[in-house]
């Protein structure tokens, strides 16, 4: 199939004119396989493939002999049908233009398909006409620049033969033929255009919301009455990008009460859904549905049927909550996972419950995938849920308390449709179970290795592993020895502010309340003076105005360089650092009263660190 090319486009557009179609499949050029004329008094002689005009009808030479023509095209129409009817031709123009006339009144030509010429085309070997395809008739005037007549039908039929060719004859109607007065000359420019279309793939992907098609019970429940349906769309035709999925809905036994509508713009081999309008559907009811794909020309096959039911009831009554070793609102022990019993409250199509300790229940999600295919997730295989022993039974679980203090568990039921519940909630208070930390160093030093020792809380009888956790990275496993302790070393790269947060594990299941331990990092100098020590508001005066001080600095971070310095926010001074990181500075007072030295440490790489500020009272 060739395309249609520039120096075509005139002819092209007449095409476009011609069929309205904006969004039809797109125009292909069909190859002409021949083009020629014949003459009735040479008889045995072919014209092929003419480069002047092609003669048509009666008409004259300059010595004013007479001559009669008719003119021939094949067109090979291989590409745009097959023989399963996959792909089809759907519209087929032929276009050509007079180049003059003997005369400009009304005037026909007839078009007529022939057999496939076996030889060279002359006056006495011509193809056999075997049916008038239609006629093209021009008004007075002219000569008619373009001519066309619509051969759909023709190219349908002939694309699906063997050769897949169409061969036409040119001439003027009989009563006509034989006159000279109406002869007229053809452009040898004949162009034939066709559109093809490949019907559509049955969809594939069929879901239900987010349930996966079901032909055979169990059919999924699905908790709304305007339901997304999804499919993916197939098109083997590139310029097919965008489909429709027109869909069909019916009560499941009913077809007689089917009820069509469409999704526009679904994105060919991509799942997209549309809605079931609102009105369709009613609570309890069993439905099934079904799609076919539509590329604007044909529509593919119908695809297998997907049944559903509806459940938009939640169920009334919030479900019952028992622990026969966490009875409600007393202190337990703690120590072991609690137990609790969850019963349906006589909602007989509860299907599992949901749990929380913050209300925060876990949601029924389901997104889209590769492809734009829904992922569905078993709600019962989330955390925070658990599956009913039985349709409407109960369920249990063994849960640790997340805290110490006060805990509240809030649990609700839900149906196969997973609407929930009413929500129950179920107090208790649970002693503090922390471990203990030991070994944080003080002052804690940036970059300088310490070790923490954890050991479980009294109340417990051993542990078995630690959970660590330093600030908001991501937590680690520590085992236990036989004794129930363990050691994590750590070294802080932080300034400021640390929190290590501990959990112990007890070999029974249970975990234990957080231990925080909060780790600051200092990095500011150290300051010291024998006749200037720091005032903290209780400590009497020293010196005096006129009597200077030494003050030492010293570094709590490596490879310290230098200090810089001010009293009372006055000039800045840096001095080098000593081998030992030290640093001292002479300073003499002019006031009495108190004073502020505040000075920070830099080291090698140029970094500075947080700043000291140093008082002191002079008498």
């Amino acid at each position: 199939m060739s395309v249609v090319t520039a120096a075509a486009i005139g002819l092209a557009g007449v095409f476009l004119s011609a069929t309205g179609a904006a969004a039809a499949p797109p125009i292909g050029q069909v190859p002409q396989v021949s083009l020629a004329y014949t003459d009735e008094r040479t008889p045995t002689t072919s014209y092929p493939q003419p480069t002047g005009e092609l003669p048509l009808g009666s008409w004259l030479d300059e010595a004013g002999t007479a001559h009669k023509s008719r003119a021939y095209a094949s067109f090979d129409l291989a590409g745009y049908a097959d023989k399963d009817a996959k792909k089809r031709v759907v519209s087929a123009w032929l276009i050509f233009g007079e180049t003059s006339a003997t005369s400009y009144v009304p005037r026909s030509i007839e078009v007529w398909q022939t057999a496939t010429p076996a030889n060279p085309v002359t006056w006495r070997r011509a193809p056999a006409e075997r049916k008038l395809l239609g006629t093209v008739t021009t008004s007075a005037g002219g000569p008619a620049a373009y001519m066309r007549l619509d051969l759909t039908a023709a190219a349908a039929a002939a694309a699906t033969t063997d050769g897949h060719t169409l061969s036409l004859e040119l001439r003027l109607p009989e009563a006509d033929e034989s006159n000279t007065a109406l002869g007229r000359h053809l452009n040898t420019r004949m162009f034939f255009y066709a559109t093809a279309n490949t019907k559509p793939g049955a969809p594939t992907e069929l879901y239900t919301q987010d349930r996966a098609c079901a032909t055979t019970t169990p059919h999924p429940f699905i908790p709304t009455l305007t339901p997304s349906l999804t499919a993916m769309l197939h098109d083997p035709d590139p310029s097919d990008e965008y489909l429709t999925g027109h869909f069909a809905i019916w009560p499941t036994g009913n077809p007689e009460q089917r009820t069509e509508f469409t999704g526009t713009n679904m994105l060919r081999e991509y799942g997209r859904s549309a809605s079931v309008p609102a009105g369709l559907l009613a609570d309890g009811g069993t439905y099934s549905w079904q799609v076919q794909g539509g590329d604007g020309t044909d529509r593919s096959a119908w695809s297998k049927p997907c049944t559903f039911r509806v459940d938009t009831s939640l169920p009334t009554a919030a479900p019952v909550l028992t622990s026969t070793n966490y009875p409600a609102g007393q202190t337990v022990p703690g120590g072991v996972p609690g137990e609790f019993t969850l019963k349906a409250n006589s909602v007989a199509d509860v299907a599992g419950y949901q749990y929380s300790w913050s209300q925060d229940f876990p949601v029924n999600g389901w997104w889209d995938g590769p492809n734009g295919v829904p992922v569905y997730t078993d709600p019962f295989s989330l955390p925070g849920t658990v599956r009913a022993s039985r349709l409407g039974g109960p369920a249990t679980l063994s849960l640790t308390p997340p805290r110490s203090g006060p805990n509240v568990l809030h649990v609700r039921s839900v149906d196969r449709a997973f609407n929930p519940s009413p929500a129950t909630s179920y107090w208790f208070y649970v002693p503090d179970t922390a471990p203990v930390v030991t070994g944080l160093p003080d002052p804690v030093l940036l970059g300088t290795p310490f070790t923490l020792h954890l050991a479980p809380n009294a109340s417990l009888a051993t542990a078995d592993s630690y959970t660590v956790q330093l600030n908001y990275e991501t937590s680690f496993t520590v085992p236990a020895g036989s004794d129930g302790t363990a050691s994590v070393p750590f070294t802080l790269d932080r300034e400021g502010g640390n929190v290590i947060t501990v959990r112990s594990h007890s070999p029974n299941g249970w975990v234990s309340s957080e231990a925080r331990v909060f780790a600051h990092v200092d990095t500011s100098p150290t300051v010291t003076s024998e006749l200037y020590p720091e005032y903290t508001g209780e400590e009497a005066a020293t010196g005096g105005v006129g009597v200077a001080g030494v003050f030492t600095f010293a570094p709590k971070v490596q490879n310290t360089a230098s200090y810089t310095y001010s009293f009372d926010w006055g000039t800045t001074t840096t001095v080098p650092a000593e081998a030992d990181g030290t640093a001292q500075v002479s300073w003499t007072p002019d006031t009495n009263g108190v004073h502020t030295l505040t000075v920070y440490a830099k080291d090698r790489s140029g970094k500075t660190y947080q700043t000291r500020y140093y008082e002191l009272n002079v008498s």
